[in-house]
């Protein structure tokens, strides 16, 4: 491929300012839409999680299923800012396919018992695939993602299979909590920044091997989607299920590219923004072989015709990523700063990434007309596994 073709293809794949604010306002509608019914593009499926308490303390066991590792610790809360690992944190790759859902939950059950105490601990269950939150803080398995497939999870609820796992490995749990890896993004962060002045708003954001976003939003938003369902809290944390949304302005390769699979028509926006897939569209670009996530990080450092293209395939990805969090805040409508709490190897790793998606962020506000309106960064290490004790610890 000569530097012409390359140079057409960064041009088919750049979005203008006007672009990113049409998508950014598209995915405000489709929020608010999925936040008052369900069966919309964007899911927003209430978590029945409020916001942690800045006093919130105790010990619990916390295990992390993400798209590339499972996670395990033992995690102690003793309010602000305090969280310390009495054991932990480990960690193994997790397998793309398995024989059982028995001996899916067991690998997890196997890990976390390397790391529990003789307690009975409440356990928050980091569970990063798309799952339907119930009343009793189990969740239901709603489909597998990220090259991922286990037999016999599909439609049935996940934590209580875990907890049985880590009883005949020998370890007892007092309650599971299941929550997405974003809300256990956004309510580890929460637990550390609420109490300062600093953030009125957050969100809990991911870009690895996946993208999603969560929020805390008023419960009367959710009134038609928790249909009399007991919640003594006025706000609620909704797992927002952002990476399925379709944005508009995707290019024609986009959407060859998706012809192409299996699941054609979902997860769009993942498609164009996580580390699983941006080698993959790299590579249908330019008829190569696909790098892995980080050659192709390394590459778009290069100052040649290909480090070019995979600068533009990544930025592309900032800016979406950007277009994201502005739609989310426009429906937030936050009275002051914005505490953006990322996870995942794109966002959490790559600085220059943060940096473009920050400074795209800024742009489609103003353009919005919200140029009051500010968001930054709020990292946190091991916010995950934090995030998954915090929600064990609620009451």
């Amino acid at each position: 491929m000569n530097k012409e073709q390359i140079e057409t293809i960064i041009a088919r794949l750049a979005l203008s300012p006007g672009q990113l604010s049409e998508i950014a306002q598209t995915l405000a509608e489709r929020i608010r839409e999925g936040l008052a019914a369900a069966g919309a593009e964007i899911a927003a499926l209430p978590t029945f999680l409020p916001p942690p308490p800045p006093d919130l303390a105790g010990e619990a066991l916390a295990a992390d299923l993400g798209g590339t590792n499972l996670r395990a610790g033992r995690v102690r809360l003793e309010g602000t800012e305090k969280a310390e690992f009495p054991a932990g944190p480990v960690a193994r790759a997790l397998g793309r396919t398995w024989e059982s859902a028995g001996e899916f939950f067991s690998a997890q059950a196997k890990l976390a018992s390397e790391v529990a105490s003789g307690a009975s601990l409440p356990l928050g269950y980091c569970f990063s695939y798309p799952t339907r939150p119930l009343p009793d803080r189990d969740a239901v398995m709603l489909g597998w993602n990220k090259g991922v497939e286990v037999p016999g999870v599909l439609g049935r609820p996940v934590g209580a299979p875990l907890r049985e796992a880590l009883r005949a490995a020998g370890v007892g749990t007092s309650r599971v909590t299941v929550l997405n890896d974003t809300v256990a993004a956004l309510l580890g962060g929460i637990s550390a920044f609420s109490p300062t002045a600093a953030y009125s708003d957050f969100i809990g954001l991911i870009v690895g091997t996946g993208t999603n976003i969560a929020a805390v939003f008023p419960v009367s938003a959710l009134a038609g989607r928790l249909r009399g369902a007991a919640y003594p809290h006025e706000r609620m944390a909704v797992n927002l299920e952002s990476g399925n949304f379709h944005p508009p302005h995707l290019s024609r390769d986009d959407d060859e590219l998706d012809a192409r699979r299996p699941d054609a028509g979902r997860q769009r926006m993942e498609k164009a923004v996580s580390g699983k897939f941006l080698p993959e569209l790299y590579a249908f670009l330019t008829g190569s072989p696909a790098p892995g996530p980080r050659e192709l990080f390394l590459l778009a450092r290069e100052n040649s015709p290909a480090g070019r293209l995979a600068a533009a395939v990544i930025g592309r990805s900032a800016d979406l990523t950007a277009a994201a969090l502005a739609g989310t805040i426009l429906v937030l409508r936050p009275a002051g700063r914005v505490g953006i709490l990322a996870e995942g190897g794109v966002i959490a790793n790559e600085a220059f990434y943060r940096q473009r998606t920050a400074e795209t962020l800024r742009g489609i506000l103003r353009a919005s007309g919200s140029a009051s309106l500010e968001a930054d960064f709020a990292l946190r290490e091991n916010v995950n596994l934090i995030g998954a004790a915090v929600a064990a610890l609620l009451p």
